[in-house]
Parts: structure tokens; sequence; C-alpha cells
């Protein structure tokens, strides 16, 4: 393999593509969508407290991810048997070209192109980063795994390229498998929660149930009735069904969505009510893999009443008292889920392309049924 060679077959994957499409017309259409999105979603926040930008880059990037799992697996599910089926593959083979040249440049022409789908959305980012609330380490993290994604899917567009004669059934191969890595990871997830379930007896600080009984005997005499209050609480041992999802967490760490959303925002230290996909996607995540340690469970409501209700880190009343604060730091401390994610992608890319070169090497001992040379 040569950088002359990949240069070259880069070069001529360009140029067929944008003689024979519409390229320029797609990716302003991308663009003018994206930008409907980004317009409803700052008008949408206009009037919300706090960092809107925030808000605006969790749903641009979470949207530039979800076009981007449907329109960049076509870019290589029929490039190497589409050649070979008008005999185009071959002229290539008969030349000083490699294998790795072939497979290398067409994926790079391919990423070339699906980065420039992600560089149409890059205003909109900027926009985000100047309405201020987002880091600039976290974003340009997001947008280098983003980028590596889309060169993942790529490579599996071009694996399935290479194992198929027809065009396809590459495309309905490489479609599934980008399905099952983002849905079916989070329905195997899902799956695997009541069958990892246990029954444990755990304490719960709760109201006693006699207390209300009295209370009720006492209203029917014609007393007022009275409110619990926190000293009135006990605690009583109480079965609860306990959900190890530490167990099966790492089923979440295949999904690139969840891969790019850990990756992506910026690790607030207060609970915020707003719509961040990514924000939600990442702690959803987090607390499947810390799981459920057995404890003591407060239900008591008038104590947790009174916790709600201290200010919280900007003297505000309500939601990021001490109690949220806690949580959202317990859940802060928790290892990152998105490398592991990051290396399961990157095994899958290498492999790719590691059988694609195989499929592609010369001489060729075996074609498979209903295809030609040349």
């Amino acid at each position: 393999m040569s950088l002359q060679g990949v240069r070259t077959i880069a070069i001529l994957e360009l140029r067929q593509r944008l003689r024979t499409s519409r390229w320029p017309i797609v990716i302003g259409i991308w663009f003018l969508l994206i930008g409907i999105v980004a317009g409803l979603t700052w008008w949408a926040v206009s009037n919300q407290p706090g960092d809107r930008g925030t808000t605006l880059y969790d749903v641009v990037l979470f949207f530039v991810l979800g076009l981007g799992m449907l329109v960049v697996p076509s870019l290589t599910a029929t490039s190497i048997n589409g050649d070979r089926e008008h005999g185009v593959l071959a002229t290539l083979q008969t030349t000083l070209l490699t294998s790795g040249d072939i497979v290398v440049g067409k994926l790079v022409a391919a990423w070339a192109i699906s980065l420039a789908f992600l560089l149409a959305a890059s205003p909109f980012l900027v926009w985000a980063w100047i309405a201020g609330g987002v880091e600039v380490g976290r974003m340009l993290l997001a947008v280098a795994v983003l980028v590596f994604v889309l060169a993942v899917v790529c490579a599996l567009g071009l694996m399935f390229s290479a194992l198929t004669a027809r065009t396809i059934s590459s495309a309905v191969l490489t479609y599934l498998t980008v399905a099952a890595l983002t849905v079916g990871t989070v329905i195997a997830f899902l799956l695997s929660i009541p069958i990892m379930s246990t029954d444990v007896t755990v304490p719960v600080r709760t109201v006693p149930e006699d207390w209300f009984q009295q209370n009720q005997g006492a209203a029917a005499d014609g007393q007022p009735m009275a409110e619990p209050t926190a000293a009135d609480c006990v605690v009583v041992n109480r079965v609860q069904t306990i959900y190890h999802t530490e167990r099966t967490w790492w089923l979440l760490a295949l999904n690139p969505f969840v891969v790019v959303a850990d990756a992506a925002p910026s690790r607030k230290q207060v609970v915020y009510l707003g719509f961040e996909p990514l924000q939600m996607i990442s702690d959803g995540a987090r607390t499947a893999r810390m799981g459920v340690t057995p404890g003591t469970q407060n239900e008591c409501w008038p104590e947790l009443q009174q916790t709600q209700l201290q200010p919280g880190s900007n003297g505000a009343i309500g939601p990021g008292g001490p109690q949220q604060q806690v949580e959202r730091e317990r859940l802060n401390k928790v290892h990152a889920v998105w490398p592991y994610g990051f290396a399961f992608l990157g095994v899958i890319g290498a492999a790719s392309i590691w059988v694609s070169l195989r499929r592609l090497r010369t001489p060729i001992h075996k074609l498979p049924r209903g295809t030609r040379i040349a």
C-alpha cells in the first residue's frame, strides 16, 4: 500500500460521485434541515433560564449523528461490488494498485464525504459554543469521537460490499448492522434487566402505616388531622426487587449514540430540567454502570420534602439542593462509558478493513456465484 495509490483511488471515487450524483444539492438540503432544527431549538429555549447553548449543542449533535447513521452507510455499502458488477474493479486490480490502495482509498473518499456533512453542521455547533455553557474541550472531544464513529460505519459498509456479490444485499446487511448497534443494543439491555434482577430485604425509612390509622381515628372523633413529621418516621424491613444493571451496562457501551453522548456533554454539577438528549443518554449509561447497591431506602417524605426545599448552589429553591447535588457528584465520579465503546468500535472497524483486504487480494482463486472478472 502506498500513499500515492490511496490518493489515486480516493480522487477517482470523489470525482465519480461528484459527476454522477447531486451531492452539492444533498449537502444543501442537509444544511437547511439542521438550520431549521437549530432555529426551532433556539426558539423553544429562548425563555429558559441558564445556558441555552448546551441545549442547542446537544440537539444539533444528536441530530447530526442520527442522520449520519442513515446517510453514511450508503457511501460504501455498494462501493466494491458495484465496481465488480460494472467490470471496473478488475481493471483496477490489473494495475500496480494493491488491495490496500483500493480499500483504503475508497474508505478515505467515503469518509471525506461524511465529514462534509459534519462540516455543514459546524456553524451551528459554533453558535452553541458562542451561546455559552459548552466547554471547548468537550466539544472537540465529541466531534473527534463522532468523526471516528462515521469512519467505522464507512468501514462496515465497505466490508459487506466486499463480502457480497449483490449491491442490494450489502446495503441491507450494512443497515441491519447499524440498526443492531443503535437499536438492538438498547433492546438487549432492556431485556436483560428483569433477567438479572434479584429480590432482597432492605431497610426502608418511612412513615408507619399505624400512624395513619391512629390519625384517621382521631379525625373520626372530630379532631384536626395532623401531618407527619420526620420524627414519626421509622425503619422497617421490606422485600424489594434490585435490578443489577451494573452487570449488563456494557451492552449500552456498544451503542454509537452512547459513545458520542458520553463524550459530548459538559458534566454539570447541578440537575438541569431542560431537554438535552446527549446529557440524558450519558447520565442513563453511567447510572446503569453504577447499578443499585442495596441499602437503607429513604421514603420518609417529610424529610425529603424539607431537603428539596433547601436552597441549591445558586440560592434558588427547588432542584439543585443538597440531595440532588450529591447524586450529580456521585454520577460524575463514575468512570466514563465511552472509552469502552470507542475501543469496541475500533475493533469492528479494524476487522472490517482486514476482511475487505482479504477479499480483494489477487490472484482470485474463487469468485462468488454470479460475478465476473471483467
